[in-house]
């Protein structure tokens, strides 16, 4: 509406309202507008009567009105003038008349007609005659012409003030009525041009189509209610906002659109300036309903509609309607890549689920999959990788990857490059936590990735080898790791003929037991640099692949943990159970992987070397143990009492079980130079034997060391259980003389004794008891044999009457019942036998004849 105005001609229905000669009261007198339509428009255009002696007050006619409407089932625009007529009624009084000049909307907005051109065509129309025979046309002509949005801005800028004009404009918008007072220096006649042109101003800076339901007047009392929204007046009346032309500005608005409305009209106006603006909102036909803020400032907007949209994203004021807009408006190529991706963003964001209500959620994902381009994938990732840490769960990012699925039908490549670039991308994928969070993403998704995403994937995973072995790591825990998605890992770096595979993937084929060729160090060594806990994938692995040779390939850092130099409880705790996994504890171990376990676990077993108990019935086994544990152990600095836990730890708690093979191929190597260190080993492990041997109370013998046993029987404190061995011999031999087992009894015994008061008896060995138990069971009843045993042990050691301890033992102890029963009963028998024998003994012989010859005569 810049430039020379076009001339348009423009038909209004009109309608005439008077006093004819005599008559008292004022009704139609002529018109093309229904009576009944015009007397409404005639009434909402009144507020008070005119007052001739006003001529030259504020209040002196014309008064010009402009009133919105419906007719005819669409909207219209009224403009009703009221002057004097020229003559006097019945009464005498000088009588004014109203002329009502009725279009359509449609008629007037597409001619762009604004109040000042729509009357200025007004006052230069013809109207027809009134009187009999007068001929009524149905509409009247208007030659209009639109005023420049040029001219409309230099005289708001100008004559009424922006900011005065701008506040009036956003109170009508939130339904509040204005009344204009002139300031005391502009208190005379103001025309009625003038003040339309006022009304113009403050009109212009709405959308035109708020024209559809906006009433206005040049002048309205202050008496009496009524609906006009913007007028002159001699002062405002009750809720009114009071705006004084040239002078006070009205208040500012008080309801969050209002306010909203006024702050874009001062921010445009300055980025923009009036010549820009009001074009634009001239521009807007659409009628609008009454008080329609949004829809206001929607369009008002849409002038600088991708900046606003921009900011309010910035601010986080953003509205989805708003964004829509944007898109049905704009392009993207209007757009820089940054803006582009700043809207992507925001829809993203408002399409998660439980950030917004149902429908938002649904309206922005609809929104961004309608609108979808190239370049939205990318900046879905700069999302993604943009939140913190505890903003991206499982949930949120899944919810992101799956709207970039969605566009699949335009953009088959989406979800897979929005995949690999939060895999990969973004510096909180390197941190601890991004690592974490991105292999439990991938972990979820694993199963269900179509071709491109699991290509993704591994190529991501390739290239960052934190993520993979947090991935792995996952799956191993979570019991999801097979051979497949190990073996995809691994045969990614052939699909290129170009690429070698990394020494740390290899690492991983050497946990998982993938054939390969060449040393092993550096793929492991490569492998455990990657992260403090690359030793937890490695036998997590390992445990998949039950491939044992992993700990000693881990070795440096499984000492650490064990050790308590590194790690955490839990890492201990793992490691632990990821040992007995490995190498369980059970007969026919392999020697070497015992070691390793043992020596892994001694730290938490209190040096407990359990496996070395368990290995294989040949002589490979005990050899490859000694074998690790002579290289190792010299290596760890063991401390003098750790030496002897160390030692007791091989030995074990039962003496039929102590693994002679590997203690004597430890500490005595056949083919191998004799360590000095593990030399120091000897000592302690003899006492743990020993103590064993004490302890059980039996030689128990099995398999040691000829040179082990001699020394041991040297021992003061065993010579005794070489004894006690010796008793056990004789018992079994089931040969043995009462004296004979006295013998051995009384040098296995050399602290025991009897004593008259119980206090002070020390018992027999509870070695040599059990050992000799059998032999009384058995010999008890027979004859003589226990008294025999008895009494030669006191012959042999008098003063500890170990004869009389003997009976003690059985008369107070549990084991001597049956012994005591089988002697009484021998003895009964031994009583009969006896007394049948003293009786015979004492027989007197028969008396002896005398022979003749002077001898005996004897039989």
């Amino acid at each position: 509406m810049n430039g020379a105005p076009a001339w348009t001609p423009v038909h209004a229905a009109w309608s005439l309202q008077g006093k004819a000669p005599g008559q008292v009261a004022y009704d139609v007198q002529a018109g093309s507008v229904e009576p009944r339509v015009a007397q409404r428009y005639f009434w909402a255009a009144s507020t008070e009567t005119p007052r001739a002696d006003r001529t030259h007050a504020p209040d002196a006619l014309p008064w010009v009105a402009f009133l919105g409407g419906a007719e005819s089932g669409g909207p219209s625009t009224g403009l009703v003038e009221t002057t004097w007529a020229g003559g006097r009624d019945a009464t005498g009084r000088i009588s004014y008349s109203a002329r009502l000049l009725l279009l359509d909307w449609r008629t007037v907005s597409g001619a762009g007609l604004t109040w000042s051109s729509l009357y200025a065509a007004a006052l230069d129309a013809e109207w027809p005659a009134v009187g009999p025979g007068a001929v009524h046309p149905p509409h009247l002509v208007l030659d209009a012409a639109p005023t420049t949005a040029a001219r409309l801005a230099r005289y708001i800028e100008e004559d009424i003030g922006f900011e005065w004009a701008a506040r009036c404009a956003a109170l009508l918008l939130e339904g509040r009525h204005v009344v204009i007072t002139l300031a005391p220096e502009h208190a005379g006649r103001l025309s009625a041009v003038t003040r339309v042109a006022v009304l113009d101003g403050i009109c212009a800076l709405l959308p035109y189509g708020s024209r559809a339901w906006l009433s206005a007047a040049t002048w309205a009392g202050h008496g009496a209610d009524h609906e006009l929204r913007l007028t002159f007046a001699q002062r405002p009346r009750g809720s009114q906002c009071h705006a004084v032309l040239k002078g006070q500005p009205p208040q500012e608005p008080q309801t969050g659109p209002g306010r909203a409305y006024l702050a874009e009209l001062r921010r445009l106006r300055e980025k923009k300036n009036l010549d820009a603006l009001l074009p634009h909102l001239l521009s807007h036909r659409t009628a609008l309903t009454p008080h329609d803020a949004e829809q206001a400032l929607q369009h008002l907007r849409d002038l600088d509609l991708q900046a606003v949209v921009l900011g309010d994203i910035d601010r986080g004021a953003a509205r989805l309607n708003d964004v829509g807009r944007l898109l049905a408006l704009r392009s993207w190529d209007s757009l820089t890549a940054a803006e582009a991706a700043q809207v992507v963003r925001y829809l993203a964001r408002t399409a998660l689920p439980g950030g917004r209500p149902p429908a938002e959620c649904a309206q922005a994902r609809s929104l961004l999959l309608e609108h979808w381009f190239p370049g939205a994938g990318e900046a879905l990732v700069d999302e993604l990788n943009s939140w913190a840490d505890d903003s991206r769960t499982l949930n949120r990012v899944g919810a992101v990857l799956e709207l970039a699925a969605a566009a699949a039908p335009g953009d088959r490549q989406a979800h897979a490059l929005v995949l690999a670039g939060y895999l990969g991308g973004g510096a909180a994928a390197a941190t601890p936590d991004g690592v974490r969070s991105r292999s439990a993403l991938l972990h979820a998704l694993q199963r269900n990735l179509d071709e491109n995403g699991a290509a993704a994937a591994r190529t991501v995973l390739l290239r960052s080898p934190q993520l993979a072995l947090a991935w792995l790591d996952l799956n191993a825990e979570r019991n999801t790791l097979d051979d497949r998605l190990v073996r995809d890992l691994l045969a990614l770096p052939g699909e290129d003929s170009e690429r070698k595979t990394p020494k740390w993937l290899r690492g991983v084929a050497r946990f998982h037991r993938e054939p390969l060729d060449g040393p092993v160090e550096g793929d492991i060594g490569a492998l455990t640099d990657i992260s403090p806990t690359a030793w937890r994938t490695g036998l997590k692995l390992a445990c998949l692949a039950r491939n044992p040779e992993a700990l000693s390939w881990l070795a440096p850092e499984l000492y650490a943990v064990a050790s308590g130099r590194e790690g955490t409880d839990t890492d201990r705790a793992f490691l632990f159970h990821a040992t007995e996994a490995l190498v369980p504890v059970e007969p026919g171990l392999d020697g070497a992987h015992a070691a390793w376990a043992d020596l892994f676990q001694r730290p938490l077993l209190d040096s407990d070397m359990r496996r070395a108990r368990c290995l294989a019935a040949d002589d490979v086994a005990p050899a490859e143990y000694a074998g690790v544990l002579r290289t190792q152990l010299p290596q760890l600095g063991l401390m003098s009492w750790e030496i002897a836990a160390l030692a007791a730890g091989l030995v074990g708690d039962r003496p039929e079980q102590v693994p002679y093979p590997v203690l004597w191929e430890l500490i005595h190597p056949q083919g191998t130079p004799e360590a000095p260190w593990l030399r120091k080993l000897e000592d302690p492990v003899l006492d743990r034997i020993a103590e064993l041997l004490k302890h059980a109370g039996d030689w128990i013998t099995h398999g040691m060391p000829d040179r082990w046993e001699q020394g041991l029987r040297m021992r003061p404190d065993l010579q005794w259980l070489a004894h006690t061995a010796e008793i056990r011999r004789l018992v079994d031999s089931r040969t043995a003389l009462p004296e004979q087992l006295g013998d051995a009894v009384v040098r296995a015994s050399p602290d025991s004794r009897y004593a008259r008061r119980a206090q002070e008896v020390v018992e027999f060995p509870s070695a040599v008891r059990e050992a000799i138990t059998p032999w009384l069971y058995e010999r008890a009843g027979s004859g003589d044999w226990l008294h025999r045993l008895a009494a030669h042990l006191d012959r042999a050691a008098p003063q500890r009457a170990l004869g009389r301890l003997l009976y003690y033992c059985i008369s107070q102890q549990r084991f001597g019942d049956l012994v005591r029963q089988r002697a009484v009963e021998g003895h009964e028998q031994l009583r009969d036998s006896l007394e049948q024998g003293l009786k015979i003994l004492r027989l007197k012989p028969p008396r002896r004849a005398r022979r003749r010859d002077g001898g005996d005569d004897r039989a």
